[in-house]
């Protein structure tokens, strides 16, 4: 493909093709038909060979009459859509940036290529890496790409840190186990297994080895050590807690056991198990508000671990005030039946996969499961068994 002949080009300078929209009718036409006939030639500058095209040359190969070339190129040239190079050949800016950086895209591969075959001659190629994790190792400890508005100087001294700061942390030394206060053998709450002991203390905060689920707290108290710690409940308790958890978040019957483990562990910390149903069910009214449809009982883990951090003014509160009165029957069961319908409505979505079927159908599917014929809606729920006692009465 020919080249236009300058000494510079400055990549910067050239005109987005965007900017075109606000020329005048005639002007982009005759770019338009500028740019089609380079792209026709499959060059980027108007040139046979050693031979410099002239404008009524070039005007017959753009299918442009001589005399609208003659008037809107010095428009044109002004504007950076097209110019001119040093032999006076008529060039395309755009075409001829997209030309070098094809080029330069494949000089960079081919010397990829060439490297990539030394290292193979020279057997440096890591056994069970290929070309491409070689490649991402080494870019990134390049310093990866260069970000969008960063200069070769900033992109380089930015690199440089990146080398240093990965050097100074191989450099670190490990840190042992922090005692967050008393030893181990000063705390009788700690027990040991035959490999030794199975909790250590960082910072104060026991963290069971062999538990899979470790949450530690954001703040450092070393007098949450012991409180912790779980201990054994009564089987019952948690199996009541699952169920009342089951019922506030509406789930269905497969996420039975991940409530139970989620009972069995708060309860077993000291947790109250109205605060964790509380929270639970003032999560999933949020949830509703916002048209979501909770999946799993892992959704409501972390309110139910901000009411907890909380959990001792919300119990002398409630310690302190006067019983509350006993929930009518009626709103027992709009709560029940909210809680089926959001079961029978996620369950409908994921067999149709379509939203606007299941509204339309939603009267027959809630008919079909028992369910109220008004208003997907909590508020309505509600009132309609409400008016339902009132007449019942």
């Amino acid at each position: 493909m020919s080249h236009p002949e300058i000494m510079e080009f400055d990549r910067a300078s050239v005109t987005p093709m965007r900017i075109l929209r606000s020329m005048s009718p005639e002007l982009r036409g005759v770019v338009t038909n500028l740019m089609d006939a380079l792209k026709e030639l499959r060059s980027c500058v108007f040139r046979a060979g050693a031979l410099v095209l002239t404008d009524e040359q070039v005007a017959r190969q753009a299918w442009l009459e001589p005399d609208a070339l003659a008037r809107t190129l010095p428009v044109i040239i002004q504007a950076g859509f097209m110019a001119r190079d040093d032999a006076g050949a008529l060039f395309s800016p755009h075409l001829y940036d997209r030309l070098s950086r094809k080029e330069e895209r494949a000089a960079r591969k081919a010397q990829a290529d060439r490297q990539w075959q030394q290292m193979q001659e020279t057997g440096a190629v890591p056994d069970g890496l290929t070309r491409k994790q070689i490649a991402a190792r080494l870019n990134g400890a390049k310093g990866g790409r260069r970000r969008n508005g960063e200069t070769p100087e900033e992109y380089k001294a930015r690199r440089e840190q990146d080398v240093q700061a990965q050097q100074a942390q191989r450099s670190m030394p490990l840190m042992g186990v922090v005692d967050g206060g008393k030893g181990a053998a000063h705390n009788p709450s700690k027990k040991a297994n035959a490999s030794g002991d199975s909790q250590i203390s960082v910072a104060g905060f026991p963290i069971d080895l062999d538990q899979r689920d470790i949450n530690i707290p954001s703040s450092s108290n070393s007098s949450l050590t012991d409180e912790t710690e779980t201990q054994p409940v009564d089987q019952a308790q948690v199996q009541q807690l699952a169920a009342r958890m089951m019922s506030a978040s509406g789930l269905g019957a497969d996420q039975a056991g991940f409530a139970v483990s989620f009972a069995r562990g708060w309860l077993g910390q000291g947790i109250s198990a109205d605060l964790i149903v509380s929270a639970i069910a003032a999560h999933r009214r949020k949830m509703d508000e916002n048209r979501e449809i909770p999946r799993t009982m892992g959704v409501f883990k972390a309110p139910v671990q901000r009411a907890i951090s909380g959990e001792e003014v919300v119990q002398l509160e409630a310690k302190d005030s006067p019983q509350a009165p006993p929930e009518p029957e009626w709103k027992r069961q709009a709560a029940k039946a909210w809680a089926q319908q959001a079961v029978v409505f996620g369950n409908t979505m994921r067999e149709f996969g379509d939203f606007g079927r299941v509204v339309r159908e939603w009267p027959e599917i809630a008919a079909k499961h028992g369910l109220p014929d008004c208003k997907r809606d909590r508020a309505a729920y509600e009132a309609y068994f409400r008016d339902g006692v009132q007449e019942a009465a």
